[in-house]
């Protein structure tokens, strides 16, 4: 593990096609499910933890192909001055990607993870953390799936 203390928070799914289907059927639902993340995105800055927006890279015509609509980040996130956003392929953001060696440049060794409930890459990119030597400091608040 991670000799590092300082921390960072890790948004999976804050990308517009991974709420876009909910927000279509029931826009209050929808704002109800990011609310949990707003406020653990404005928490952390407000305690100097960084936050990392990981933007998934998908193929071409599916939901996150790169430069589409459903590729950018949700209009609820934008990426602030300290943050990172950090573009990725695979379901482990860790996985041929800078993120390492980003958080070891800013001292983390602690991560909270915010990923959808059913998150393809939830448990790669928790798995991959681990692998890297950061520890996952908490369950971070997921958001509940509405009907």
């Amino acid at each position: 593990m991670s000799s590092s203390s300082a921390q960072a928070l890790l948004l999976l799914d804050a990308q517009r096609a991974h709420h876009r289907a909910l927000e279509d059927v029931d826009p209050r639902a929808a704002d109800a499910r990011l609310l949990p993340w707003r406020a653990a995105v404005s928490q952390a800055r407000s305690q100097g933890v960084l936050v990392v927006f990981v933007q998934r890279d998908g193929e071409a015509g599916s939901d996150l192909e790169p430069l589409t609509r459903g590729w950018t980040l949700h209009p609820d996130f934008r990426v602030e001055e300290r943050d990172v956003l950090l573009r990725v392929a695979a379901n482990d953001a860790f996985e041929h990607s800078a993120l390492a060696l980003e958080l070891r440049s800013r001292g983390v060794g602690h991560l909270k993870v915010l990923a959808l409930p059913g998150s393809a890459a939830d448990a790669p990119t928790r798995a991959g953390a681990q692998r890297a030597g950061f520890s996952i400091i908490e369950a971070a608040p997921q958001l509940e799936v509405q009907p």
